[in-house]
């Protein structure tokens, strides 16, 4: 997992000099995302009281930051690179039971709240249509419901966007490479969200 960590950063603050030393303009703005996904836990079985039957349900997740974007990178105008930086939630239910047929013996409602910012290489395919791929590493500072001891998690991010000049709207897909749950009832369990993602420009 260091080691992983290591190469994640090192890819991280290359894209940090890139964006210094690449770029020739600049625009900023507002950044939403919101949606849902999936979270998969690997429930530690068999559970005290009983319990045989385990599930787990992704209920939202929330952010709000902003968005550096670095137009006519690397003197190619097709290509540009988002710089995005946000606080953000991340709403999950797990659920206990003793037999398939019966109501949960123990539920537990989970919120993350974490810090995020990355970046993502992005290429214009035709007029205001892009796709993107990139990195988000983010970290949980606050947490609430089931007791977890992971913090840190670095998305792979890919992307489809549409700009309309006053507001884009994309579609974001962040999979999760760390497994961000550990706790009495649960061995680990990676994210995966899907987002509708809004960036409102404020400056060009």
């Amino acid at each position: 997992m260091k080691k992983m960590k290591r190469i994640l950063l090192f890819l991280f603050l290359t894209c940090s000099v890139c964006l210094v030393t690449a770029q020739k303009q600049v625009k900023s703005g507002l950044l939403i995302n919101g949606g849902s996904g999936t979270v998969n836990p690997n429930f530690k079985l068999p559970l005290e009281d009983g319990i045989k039957f385990t599930e787990a349900d992704y209920k939202m997740n929330l952010s709000l930051g902003y968005r550096f974007r670095f137009l006519n990178s690397f003197s190619v105008p097709s290509v540009f690179i988002d710089w995005d930086s946000y606080i953000g939630m991340k709403s999950w239910n797990s659920k206990y039971r003793r037999s398939f047929l019966e109501p949960p013996a123990k539920e537990i409602s989970t919120q993350y709240y974490f810090i995020s910012t990355g970046a993502s290489l992005n290429y214009r395919l035709y007029k205001g249509l892009s796709l993107g791929v990139g990195l988000e590493p983010s970290f949980v500072f606050f947490q609430e419901g089931e007791d977890n001891t992971r913090k840190f998690d670095a998305p792979l991010l890919g992307k489809l966007a549409y700009d309309f000049g006053f507001m884009e709207i994309g579609v974001n897909y962040k999979h999760g490479l760390t497994n961000m749950i550990k706790s009495d009832l649960i061995n680990s369990g990676k994210f995966r969200d899907w987002q509708i993602s809004i960036f409102i420009p404020l400056s060009k």
